[in-house]
């Protein structure tokens, strides 16, 4: 129970609202979608081993030296995103721009290396464009769990009181006990030198969740690329990604005599990184390609805000003054770095007369890898972070991802194309984070999930007008199903105390995509 330990331990040291990021914030921002260009995606996003498209030259960068033309291309998405709990469902529709970008051909009249091509590339990595709602009856309830880590820490209530002339208790008490005992959710009781904290009833609750978020991991690629003697295209890139992510999140409690609370939470991260790509693509015969690229790690700086509220209706519960109102903090903000893991991408095709292709991507993630760290100018003798990366090294693996993809001449004009992709979670089922749900949670944000395998089902068309321009659309149908955490399991003595009843989540999306093109 070594992972139980390491939570209350951490939690009870790291309860100060100064760091509000963990391991769950750490995977949001390294996991990848499949995105990119339509005769890309049709195919299953297979394109290592294949090149001659922006979106395997993203994948491995020596597909850049298959082009034997300059070219310019966008690719537009129109995307539904769909998530269901029960009976509760949640849509949304977005229209984005999710690649563009210009190749350039500069042949050599060399016979050892005839060309060398040189190109840039914008391609969307992640969309965060979801809405969740959820409702039901847990075992354990929030205000249950608040009582709970209130009494962990057992401050004196005194350091809790919100006032003009006192000290803003959100700066150095945990979050969720100063919204807590200031909204009428829990009552202290001396207990020595501690305090043990209460829930103000023991009433049964119908939690409501409502999440909305939206936002983007961008990525731009320049990228130099050749061939040596038409058979090993080498090629590298130099990546520069683009972060931003905001979202709102209410948790509501209902309790049996109509009153109720609600927490709200507001986050948003800004930032940006780079990182580094190297490729090669070997044709051993005619017919075959073999391709493997590298991947570095990101490193991002990102800053972020966040916020916090309760509003509170618990009239039959209290006495006295008391009067519904709402308890807010005020806005903070916290810089950060963060470390992506790197990918390994291993890649086959067969190109078969000019009318045939079929290609086969398998790429390697280790998230174990991810890391959190304070802003290389803050560097102090203990990183704040120590436990949340050994959090990270328990609780993730090594992911697959496997990718496949058919395309068809029927003529020099018209091509057919089916894929498909699998993205395994990135969780140890040994470790504590699936077995318990417990990851680290900062400040009064619980909700997270924990995401279940991928699974895409591709396809589409092209059409060549003429030698110069073309037209690519695909149609993509992504599914996925995560568990939906109101917050954490509590344990006390590695005995539950709160059970956090997660939420079956199914998500889906259908996107329609459109890649216009032009070589000259």
């Amino acid at each position: 129970m070594k992972k139980i330990t390491y939570i209350l331990f951490s939690l009870l040291i790291l309860s100060a609202p100064l760091f509000s990021q963990g391991e769950v914030d750490a995977l949001r921002f390294s996991r990848e979608d499949l995105l990119g260009t339509a005769r890309a995606m049709s195919m299953g996003g297979a394109f290592g081993a294949l090149g001659g498209d922006l979106t395997g030259v993203s994948i491995n960068p020596a597909g850049i030296a298959v082009y034997r033309s300059s070219e310019v291309t966008g690719t537009l998405n129109l995307s539904h995103e769909g998530s269901v709990v029960g009976n509760w469902d949640a849509n949304k529709t977005h229209f984005s721009m999710d690649n563009l970008g210009f190749v350039g051909y500069f042949p050599l009249r060399n016979d050892v290396m005839p060309l060398i091509n040189f190109g840039f590339s914008y391609n969307k990595m992640k969309s965060f464009n979801k809405n969740i709602w959820a409702q039901g009856s847990p075992d354990g309830r929030m205000i249950d769990y608040i009582a709970q880590i209130s009494t962990r820490d057992g401050v004196d209530p005194s350091y809790l009181k919100m006032g003009d002339d006192l000290p803003d208790p959100f700066r150095d008490q945990n979050w969720l006990t100063v919204l807590g005992y200031n909204s009428y959710l829990i009552d202290p009781v001396k207990n020595g030198n501690y305090y043990d904290y209460e829930p103000i009833t023991m009433d049964k609750v119908q939690n409501t969740i409502r999440s909305y978020e939206k936002g983007y991991v961008d990525n731009y690629d320049f990228t130099v690329g050749t061939t040596i003697n038409n058979v090993l295209n080498l090629g590298l890139s130099l990546s520069v990604k683009d972060i931003f992510y905001d979202v709102a999140t209410d948790l509501v409690e209902n309790f049996e005599n109509g009153d109720r609370y609600t927490l709200t939470n507001w986050l948003t991260v800004k930032g940006a990184g780079v990182g580094g790509k190297f490729g090669a693509i070997y044709r051993p015969i005619n017919s075959v390609r073999i391709g493997l690229a590298w991947h570095t790690p990101t490193w991002y700086a990102l800053s972020e805000t966040y916020e916090a509220q309760i509003d509170d209706k618990m009239t039959g519960y209290v006495g006295g003054d008391y009067k519904p109102g709402k308890t807010y903090s005020a806005v903070f903000y916290n810089d950060y770095d963060l470390k992506t893991p790197g990918k390994i991408v291993l890649s086959v095709a067969t190109v078969l007369s000019n009318n045939f292709i079929a290609s086969i991507d398998y790429e390697m993630v280790n998230y174990e890898n991810m890391k959190l760290r304070v802003p290389s100018g803050d560097r102090a003798d203990i990183d704040v972070y120590d436990i949340d990366n050994e959090y990270i090294v328990e609780d993730h693996k090594f992911a697959s991802t496997v990718k496949m993809g058919f395309e068809y001449r029927f003529t020099p004009q018209f091509s057919g194309r089916l894929g498909y992709a699998w993205m395994e979670n990135p969780y140890d089922d040994e470790g504590g984070l699936v077995q318990y749900g417990e990851p680290l949670i900062r400040n009064s944000n619980t909700i997270f999930r924990i995401e279940g395998d991928t699974n895409y089902f591709t396809g589409g068309v092209g059409y060549r007008f003429n030698r110069n321009f073309y037209l690519d659309m695909a149609l993509v149908y992504k599914t996925q199903k995560d568990e939906l955490y109101p917050f954490p399991n509590y344990y006390v003595d590695n005995t539950l105390k709160v059970n956090a009843t997660p939420f079956s989540l199914k998500n889906s999306s259908f996107r329609g995509l459109l890649t216009l093109g032009y070589k000259f």
